[in-house]
This record gives structure tokens, sequence and C-alpha cells, in this order.
């Protein structure tokens, strides 16, 4: 429980804090303001049961003179409408309370989730290859809804319900001292037990939960990012068992662990009840009066509905943390990562006379032991184009994730022009670069918003784009075939495109920002061979403008390139 509420305080930020004070203090008023609401029905009841206690008492009797009552009538009724106006104050403060504190809660889910996105959009590329991107969308979304609704909310619930069971037990206390200690031992006894007994289910229940929380994620991500697989191969049903099986576990998680929050209420509310009417039996034999009966058991009985609810939300509160401790470790891990640093590019660091990657070692994290490139060497001269080639598995792409500075070798260097290319100088090297992969990303937006991907709608640069597609041979298509040329939407992952469409949508979109170095991975190889001499032949007329490199298989892909190299080979 401790180790839990310093991880919470840890994720927050300074500013965050803060407010967490400033609902600690809203919190401790609400709970100032309960006890009054509380306070104030006693002295109704005692002059409601016995109007002569006015003169008795010396508190009722100043306040019946300062007022300058007429009669016990006039002062039994001002005493109620005090009594009602104090509760219903109470209430409107600890509604406006809540409320600010439900609001805090609820934007720092926003905010840890924007962080937790943030944390992982500045991992270097290795942080992907080790874990499923359905296993981080997971974690920025479901596991900070659990995280919020399972830690942060129940916490500032348990603070706030802490404050007012804590007022109402020193109400308790200060007026009949044993009365009070028998009832908070009662509670606390009847909670600790049933927490002791329930805890380490609660807490073997939430990795479960967390672990059929991702593999509901990983079903449903690739049943839906693989439909034309799924389709074909007729593997619907069995995505579909997978999501099922593991959506029921996470659905009946969820329900122990209700279940096991909420059902101790209902033994707490049978327990309240029966020693409240104890206790006016008690009180009627010890006094037979009940003018002095009626205000205590009015005081314990209005006590008792206000503490009972709060004892039960502290319980679930705890119940509910060890349930959620699974997501809180994770998103806590996460968090803590070392950012990769992120700068805007100073310049653009476009190659004079070459580029060169000398004495290269890279292993990958899951096989550190076999390298998958041993004192590799590669000259690149400027403005010239160069093909890399080699068997499957060889290292082709690892060679152009490595001259994307994706991948830092394990040794050996990056250089353009002498200059070895580092944290400090990255950006203005990706900035020179314009990239290709063999399977194109394209997002649900129009075609100009692909070609000038991250880039503000409000801020595209229109020409850029048309000279871009004229470049990567579909300029035609987007102009004369679709309906709303380039403001057309392509769909999910353009799915209302070609193969070769949607390439040559990322060959325009490598042109865009007209870099002096072009990369192309496998590009052509989803083209028809007349679609890929008509992009080749684009392609070849950059040679001596930019800096050219192109993975392929075919060879006629690299029959224009002035330079061959083979990737466990000699440079031709």
């Amino acid at each position: 429980m401790k180790s839990d509420l310093k991880k919470i305080w840890a994720i927050l930020t300074r500013h965050e804090r803060r407010r967490a004070v400033v609902m600690m203090v809203l919190v401790t008023l609400m709970a100032l303001a309960e006890t009054a609401g509380v306070v104030s029905i006693m002295p109704f009841l005692s002059v409601l049961a016995r109007p002569d206690i006015v003169q008795d008492n010396a508190a009722l009797s100043w306040l019946y003179n300062r007022f300058a009552f007429n009669s016990n009538q006039e002062f039994i009724t001002a005493l109620g409408i005090a009594s009602i106006v104090l509760v219903v104050g109470s209430s409107a403060f600890k509604t406006v309370t809540l409320h600010l504190v439900n609001r805090f809660t609820f934007l720092l889910r926003h905010s840890i989730s924007a962080r937790l996105l943030s944390g992982y959009l500045h991992q270097p590329y290795e942080f992907f290859l080790r874990y499923n991107p359905s296993e981080l969308s997971r974690n920025v979304l479901s596991e900070i809804d659990q995280l919020q609704n399972g830690l942060i909310k129940p916490v500032s619930q348990l603070i706030a319900q802490g404050a007012v069971a804590t007022a109402m037990m020193l109400l308790l206390l200060f007026y009949n001292p044993w009365i009070a200690i028998s009832a908070a031992a009662v509670i606390a006894v009847l909670y600790g037990v049933i927490y002791t007994l329930v805890r380490k289910r609660l807490g073997d229940t939430g990795k479960a939960r967390q672990a059929a929380n991702g593999a509901r994620f990983q079903a449903c991500n690739e049943a839906l990012g693989g439909i034309k697989d799924v389709k074909i191969t007729q593997a619907a049903e069995t995505y579909q068992h997978k999501f099922n099986q593991s959506s029921r576990d996470f659905s009946r998680h969820q329900a122990n662990a209700e279940t096991l929050s909420q059902s101790p209420l209902y033994m707490v509310e049978t327990v309240g009840y029966s020693g409240l009417i104890i206790l006016a039996l008690i009180l009627m034999k010890q006094s037979n009066d009940i003018g002095q009966v009626l205000p205590v058991l009015g005081l314990y009985g209005f006590a008792a509905y206000r503490l009972l609810p709060s004892a039960q939300i502290m319980y679930r509160g705890f119940a509910q943390l060890k349930f959620s401790s699974a997501a809180l470790d994770t998103v806590h891990q996460h968090l803590s990562l070392p950012r990769q640093a992120s700068r805007a590019a100073s310049t653009v660091l476009a190659p004079q006379q070459e580029i060169r990657l000398q004495g290269i070692r890279f292993s990958y994290p899951s096989a550190p032991d076999k390298a998958v490139l041993q004192d590799f060497e590669l000259v690149i001269p400027a403005n010239t184009s160069v093909g890399i080639v080699g068997k499957s598995g060889a290292g082709k792409s690892t060679v152009m994730d490595l001259l994307l500075g994706l991948l830092e070798p394990q040794a050996g260097t990056l250089s353009v022009d002498g200059q070895v290319i580092d944290s400090s100088n990255i950006q203005n090297w990706q900035a020179a670069i314009g990239y290709v992969p063999q399977h194109i990303y394209l997002a649900d937006t129009s075609i100009a918003e692909n070609i000038a991907f991250g880039v503000p709608a409000n801020q595209i640069d229109m020409h850029a784009v048309e000279r871009a597609a004229k470049a990567a041979q579909i300029h035609d298509f987007i102009s004369t075939e679709l309906p709303d040329g380039y403001q057309s939407r392509v769909g999910d992952r353009g799915i209302r495109l070609s193969g070769g469409q949607r390439q040559r949508i990322g060959i325009a979109r490598a042109l865009y920002r007209d870099p002096p170095v072009l990369l192309m991975d496998e590009a052509t190889s989803a083209l028809d061979s007349q679609t890929e001499e008509e992009v080749n032949q684009a392609v070849n007329m950059l040679s001596g403008e930019k800096t050219v490199v192109i993975i392929a298989h075919r060879t006629n892909t690299l029959a224009n390139c002035q330079v061959i190299q083979s990737v466990g080979g000699k440079q031709d």
C-alpha cells in the first residue's frame, strides 16, 4: 500500500502535486462541514424531546435570549431550520468539492496518458523492437483507465471519505469515548479481517486482468489490421475465439474484483443496524427517559448514516489499490524510461562528398551474440545512386535502418563528409533524408495530408505536394480519377487504393520536402513492371541531383545504379 502511494505520487508532475494538496485542503473543509451538519441535529432533537432543556443548558439558553424568541415552539422551528441549512450547505459544499476532486482525477488520466504516449514516441527505435504495438496501445488507453478508476479515483475517495470518517469518529469520541472506541474497533476489525482474507486474491486477479486485457487488444488489432489475410485464410473464427476467450477472462476478473470490493458493505450495514438497536436498548435501560435517549440516538444514527458509507468507500479504495497495482507498476516503470533527446533540426546536413558506414558491428537486443553485420563497410559518394543487394536475412534492411539513424551500431560509425552522426546532429541528418519503406503506412486522411505527412493541414504546400506526386508518377491518377483530387480520403491504411498507388504515394511523401538524400527499401516491389519502370525513370532523373540508395531484389531495379554493394560481399 505504502509503495503504491509512493508510485502514484512519483508519476505526478510538480503542478499536479500542488493541485493534489489543494484537493486535500478542500476535503478537510468538507469533513468539517459534514461534521457541523451532523452536530446540528442534536440541539434540535434535544429541545424537541424535552423543551425545558432550554433553561437547563447554558448554550441553548444563551441562543434563546440572544435572538429574543417568544416561545419554545419558535425556538424549535429555528433550530430545525438552522439544522436543515447546515445539512444542505454541507451537502452543497461536498458536491462542489467532489466535483473538483473528480475533475482533478479525470484530468490526471489525460495528463498521464499523454505523457506516457510522449514517452513512447521519444524512445529509440530499438524500444519498439521489444514491445508489441498492441501492448503499448493498451498501456496508453486501457491501463491508464484502470489506473484512474482503480487507483487515482479510489485514493482521492480514500482521502475524502477518510477525512469524513475521522471527523465523525472525533465527534463521537468527544460525546462518548467508550462508544466511539467500540464502534471504531468493530468496524476496523471487520474490514481489516475481510481485507486480509482477500488481498492476495485481489493482487492475483489484477495481474490476470492485465494479461487478459493485453490479449484482447492484441487479438483485436491483429484481426482488424490484417483483415485481408484474415478473409482469404478464413481465420475469422480463430481470431474471434482468441478475442472471446481473453475478453471473457478480462470481464470475469473485473467482476470478481467488484464483488470482493462491494460485498462487505452488507455485512457492515447489518452490524451497524444491530449496534444501533443494542445502543437504544442500553440507553433506555440506563435512563428510562425517551427525552434523553432520542437526541443520543439521533446523533449516533446520523453519524452512522455518514460514517458507514465512508468506511465502505475506504475499504473499496484499498481493494481497488491492490487490484490495480499491476497497472500502476507498468505505468510507473514506463513513465520512468529515459527519453531520447529530441530537438528540431537546426540545418540540413546534406552530403557534399560521401556518406560512410565504417567498421560496423550490429546485433539486435533479442540476439546480442549473433551479429547481423560484422566489420561492415559502405561508401556512398554524394549525388550518385547506390544499389544494395543480398540474400534474405543478410542485413540489407539493417543497413538501411543504420543509414536512417534509427539503429546505433555496437561498433563503428556513420559519418557524412567525415562528420560522425550522433545524438547531437542526428536531427540534421534525418532532415536531409527522404525514406520510402517497403510497406507504406497511410493514415485515413486526404491524399495531400498523406503526402505531406506530419504537416498540419493548414500548412501544407500544395505546390510541393503536386511536384512530389508528379515525380512519383501519380499526379495524373489523383487529378483525373479521384473525385476530390488531392482532398480525397484514402481510407484506413489506404484500403481504397491499389498496392501500387499506395507505394507511389509513399514515394511522393519522401520527395515532398525535396531532400538531398533518398533511401528506398524495396520501394518498387509492389509495382507492376510498367509502373516500376516509370518510377525508376523518375528516380534515375534525380541521379546527379540527389544521393539515392536503393535496396531491391530485382536486378533491373538496380540497373541504372552507379554503385552496387552486396551485403556480406564486396563493393562493385
